[in-house]
């Protein structure tokens, strides 16, 4: 349950109408209405507020994040909606109905194990040089991909780590790269003045341009005595294990 569904949720257990909350916190019913329907996000001192005014903890209102968090600290993704399912219908068995599903899952992954995987080198996001720009690390992670899940052509992997680029691409997504040069209207990571972006490669009026892949920011326009080279081409998203 995100934030603004919370905030809802508590509001209506109090029996509060948008207006009488926001006139609590001295905003309008609008803001209210935003707030909760996730089209924009409370300022602190208004988020300070109303949680005194719905009587909640700071814990309430992030405890998704919170787990989501955990989830992705120890498991460097985050659950799917099948995953989720399949735990809470594990939790609900017997103990002996337990111990068979974990003797199928362990049999699965043993004999999984024993298949070739293909290891690749996975780059990640550094420092931030504004919202759409980032440096590159530039020592990659272990990415481990089944041969059967390999992206014809890929050279090594990326993991996108901000939701900046949805909804071709999710947070956590790892996307598989080839050494190429990208043509036009192709998506590639490109290095401008040693700064990094992920975007699509087009040609307008003679000048090359960096198309975003959101629609919050703008093109990038690469001038004539720009530092610009291509890391590689995106070829998809790929399925894999981060050894990180």
């Amino acid at each position: 349950m995100v934030i603004g569904k919370r905030l809802q949720k508590r509001r209506k257990e109090l029996n509060l109408s948008r207006a009488q909350l926001a006139e609590m916190v001295h905003v309008t019913a609008s803001a209210i209405a935003n707030y909760e329907n996730s089209i924009s996000y409370p300022k602190p001192d208004i988020l300070i507020s109303l949680i005194l005014a719905l009587k909640i903890d700071a814990n309430y209102l992030f405890e998704d994040y919170l787990k989501d968090q955990m989830v992705l600290t120890t498991y460097g993704q985050e659950l799917s909606a099948e995953e989720k399912d399949a735990i809470t219908k594990y939790r609900e068995l017997s103990n002996k109905g337990k111990r068979f599903v974990r003797t199928v899952i362990d049999e699965e992954y043993d004999r999984m194990q024993h298949e070739e995987w293909v290891v690749f080198p996975c780059y990640q996001p550094g420092e931030r040089n504004g919202d759409a720009a980032f440096l590159m690390t530039p020592h990659p992670d272990v990415f481990r991909v089944r041969r059967e899940n390999i992206v014809d052509g890929m050279e090594y992997c990326f993991q996108i780590q901000i939701d900046r680029y949805e909804p071709v691409f999710k947070k956590n997504d790892v996307i598989a790269l080839a050494q190429q040069p990208v043509g036009e209207n192709e998506i590639g990571i490109f290095s401008l003045n040693g700064a990094c972006y992920i975007r699509l490669f087009y040609r307008k009026d003679g000048v090359i341009r960096l198309r975003a892949l959101n629609v919050m920011d703008p093109d990038v326009e690469v001038h004539e005595n720009d530092r610009f080279e291509c890391f590689g081409k995106i070829l998809g998203k790929v399925q894999g294990i981060l050894d990180s």
